[in-house]
């Protein structure tokens, strides 16, 4: 009569183990699931071609599982990077958002002064930009017609404030270093219109 108890007994343990086993390794999964890092967050819009600083950026602990490879880690050293794509406040930085080195492709933060209307009244900070010379009327029939004189620039900031009086609106745009000089001979004369850049 002892044998079949003994059985029992054994299957009972053995059961027992096996599924402490299995409440073990489930809740070993939903801690490793869970675990937080800290990760590299840009504080401000970041623009292609420029520098980042330690200002731009912040710190952020999120869960990101299995595309934790895609992003920065705090381990990472990330001031000091070029940044090769635009990058929006609050967003995660990309290991393939940014460079070691610059690429020849180093941009410079021009001023410019546009009137309220040659601007899209939606476009927003990071966005990739067109700007076209457009000669100004002066009753004198001229043969100049709209050029394109830069391609492929970034909106950095805007100050519609003077734009609410009817005055001038100021706004900066990084373009590279080669295209300052066009940049600024195109402001000698005539006005400057921004479109956005879709695709």
């Amino acid at each position: 009569m002892s044998k079949p108890n003994r059985s029992s007994q054994t299957r009972f343990v053995v059961a027992t183990a096996l599924f402490s086993a299995a409440v073990i390794s489930a809740m070993a999964l939903t801690a490793l699931g869970n675990r937080t890092d800290t990760y590299w967050v840009a504080r401000k819009t970041l623009i292609p071609g420029s520098q980042i600083s330690d200002s731009d950026l912040a710190n952020v602990e999120v869960a990101l599982g299995e595309v934790s490879r895609r992003y920065l880690s705090r381990a990472s050293l990330t001031a000091g990077a070029y940044v090769v794509r635009s990058i929006q406040a609050g967003e995660l930085i990309a290991i393939d958002a940014v460079s070691d080195t610059p690429n020849g492709q180093q941009s410079g933060q021009v001023p410019i002064s546009i009137r309220n209307s040659d601007l899209p009244t939606d476009i927003e900070l990071g966005e990739t930009i067109n700007i076209y010379w457009v000669p100004e009327n002066t009753g004198i029939e001229k043969n100049n017609s709209p050029e394109l004189v830069i391609s492929k620039a970034f909106l950095n900031s805007v100050n519609r404030k003077a734009g609410n009086f009817g005055g001038n609106i100021s706004l900066t745009v990084s373009v590279q270093n080669s295209d300052i000089f066009s940049l600024l001979s195109a402001t000698a004369s005539g006005r400057l219109v921004i479109v956005r850049a879709n695709g």
